[in-house]
């Protein structure tokens, strides 16, 4: 673990929470669902598929990235594509995996009165789907979404609503997450404590210039940060 600060942390009154790449392996799932796509559409493989999804024209959870490499394999009929849809959300959904220490962590940090939020890009539906199904949605105070704060990350108003559900303010909160541009960067802006999640960032591009408070290689180091039992 690296860190700028000394440890261990006095446990703060809230936290926020990135969730795909943070809670649990999003960039498994992601394939494992492009993988059931092209096993059902008989054409390609996953890692073709996958590539869409990356190359930004409709975003990264878009069900039209889907289409789009359908139609350019010479495979789309509406029917096979919503069957694919449903498939691919089902599959998303199924292969999600907690990181190890992330459900023990959590609690001990519910358990200590610290009010916790998710703040994400998924959409609302997706959000609480994913929650709900890696069994931790009754820890978290707050999921707020881009349909809630009206703004996607790096834009600070997605971290000030979720503080706002919270009752609480930017000098007295953490926030966890995996993305240096997407959390660490306008976290520290407002003036929060950071920690960046690198065991999650598949990505991997560098940012000399921006410093997490925290870097973990795992997410129970979290509980050193803070002397959890």
């Amino acid at each position: 673990m690296e860190s700028r600060e000394e440890t261990p942390q006095p446990l703060p009154p809230c936290m926020l929470f990135d969730m795909d790449n943070t809670l649990y392996d999003f960039f498994h799932a992601k394939n494992a669902a492009c993988a059931k796509v092209t096993e059902l559409a008989g054409v390609g493989d996953g890692a073709d598929l996958f590539r869409y999804f990356l190359n930004g024209t409709h975003g990264f959870e878009h069900h039209y990235n889907i289409r789009d490499y359908l139609l350019d394999q010479g495979a789309f009929t509406e029917s096979l594509y919503h069957e694919a849809c449903t498939a691919y959300d089902e599959e998303k959904v199924a292969s999600l995996r907690l990181y190890p220490g992330v459900e023990e962590t959590i609690r001990a940090l519910h358990s200590k009165g610290v009010k916790l939020a998710i703040v994400t890009d998924a959409e609302s539906m997706q959000a609480e789907m994913r929650m709900q199904a890696i069994g931790l949605r009754q820890y978290f105070d707050t999921v707020v979404t881009p349909d809630i704060s009206g703004k996607r990350k790096p834009n600070p108003e997605t971290f000030l609503t979720a503080l706002d559900h919270l009752g609480e303010t930017p000098e007295v909160s953490w926030v966890i997450g995996d993305s240096p541009k997407r959390e660490i960067e306008p976290g520290n802006a407002l003036g929060m404590k950071t920690i960046y999640a690198k065991y999650g960032d598949w990505i991997g591009i560098p940012y000399p210039q921006i410093v997490a408070h925290y870097t973990i290689s795992s997410f129970d180091e979290i509980r050193a940060i803070f002397g959890l039992d």
